[in-house]
């Protein structure tokens, strides 16, 4: 018989087997809890690492630039990601150097406390506020019709957006244990990943926006001639580049550079007959027959500009291949603008090319700056 502990049609145990439910919730409930915990702490790890990542590249980055400001007298590589044009040199030296020692300093040990940390958040958000800046300057130029950008958004916000990352996980940054080893691995693919990026932004956010203005002359760079005489598609499309700008009144001479190929044509000559036949006075068009690279070129352009007191220079070529251009020209002392060869048709092996600039750019940006 039931002693009336049961409640009518429930079976008997059942009261039992409840206790034994909650019993065992409540032993899992500590268990679900760390768990949960545990995914926070890895999420956390993750984007602190990540953020480190980010700030050593941006660290280390910045102070390789004050060693070629401090090494050579008017040259400013940090126009490669941040115009501080506009603020007096010696604030904008201590307020680099502050920031990329202290973005090193974060990247390498984040748990703060006290000053070091909002020196740190300052300093990024600072950083962050300049960059921003500059992107509202690119959307000033380009409403006065001063360049005419291939990608409608500046690479500064990029760079605004990764010092807000940086400043907010600075922080929140705590004396985290999370894996060290994963960290580790973490802040090197970051920083590696960083590297690897910048000269690709560069190619297509530089690269692609026109910076044309009134000048003495545009030197052409050459490219190849094949076999049968006729130029390659990147050759037509640079020198129709150069008669335009020559036609529209923005240079008033054109030195076109080339080498000697393999098969005997020489690419300047051949570049010098295109733009005669597309109606440039031939006294107009100068010719380099030594540009068998960009560091050939630049050696042996340079000279024309002090024989004929050029100072306002264009360079055009491929959008992959002006800023390795940009960096050859301010390693040899001249500022030069940069106008992207139009594209007639799709040139093959462009991606192959694009790739083929991220180590050129770093190898030509460290000989600029500590060479």
């Amino acid at each position: 018989m039931s002693d009336g502990s049961e409640r009518p049609g429930e079976a008997p145990g059942r009261a039992h087997s409840k206790e034994g439910d909650a019993a065992q919730g409540s032993a899992l409930a500590p268990a679900s809890l760390e768990a949960r915990g545990s995914d926070a702490r890895q999420r956390a790890g993750v984007t602190l690492a990540l953020a480190r990542g980010l700030a050593l590249f941006l660290g280390i980055f910045t102070l390789i630039n004050l060693v070629g400001a401090v090494r050579t007298v008017g040259f400013d590589a940090n126009v490669w990601w941040i115009d501080m044009r506009d603020v007096p040199q010696p604030a904008a030296l201590v307020l680099l150097a502050a920031a990329g020692i202290a973005l090193v300093a974060f990247a390498v040990a984040p748990a703060q406390r006290g000053w070091r940390r909002w020196a740190t958040v300052a300093l990024a958000v600072s950083l962050a506020v300049l960059t921003a800046w500059n992107g509202a300057a690119f959307y000033r130029e380009w409403s006065a019709c001063r360049i005419y950008p291939g990608v409608p958004v500046p690479f500064s916000f990029l760079l605004t957006a990764g010092f807000v990352f940086v400043a907010w996980a600075a922080f929140r940054a705590s004396a985290c244990c999370w894996r060290p080893w994963a960290t580790g691995v973490i802040i090197a693919a970051a920083a590696v990943a960083c590297a690897l990026v910048f000269p690709l932004a560069q190619v297509f956010f530089f690269g692609y926006t026109d910076y044309r203005r009134s000048a003495d002359v545009a030197v052409v760079f050459g490219a190849q001639v094949h076999d049968d005489g006729r130029p390659s598609t990147a050759l037509r499309d640079r020198v129709a580049t150069g008669v335009a700008l020559y036609e529209a009144g923005s240079v008033h001479h054109l030195v076109m550079s080339g080498g000697v190929g393999a098969n005997g044509y020489n690419e300047a000559l051949v570049m010098r007959d295109m733009a005669v036949a597309a109606g440039v006075p031939k006294a107009r068009v100068a010719v380099d027959s030594l540009g068998v690279s960009t560091d050939a070129t630049v050696a042996h352009t340079v000279p024309f500009f002090g024989h004929a007191r050029w100072r306002r220079i264009v360079a055009v070529s491929q959008f992959y291949h002006l800023p390795r251009i940009k960096l050859a020209y301010q390693r040899a002392g001249w500022d030069v603008l940069t106008v992207p060869a139009r594209r007639s048709r799709a040139i093959p092996g462009t991606n192959y090319m694009v790739v083929r600039e991220i180590p050129a750019f770093w190898v030509y940006y460290l000989r600029a700056v500590i060479g």
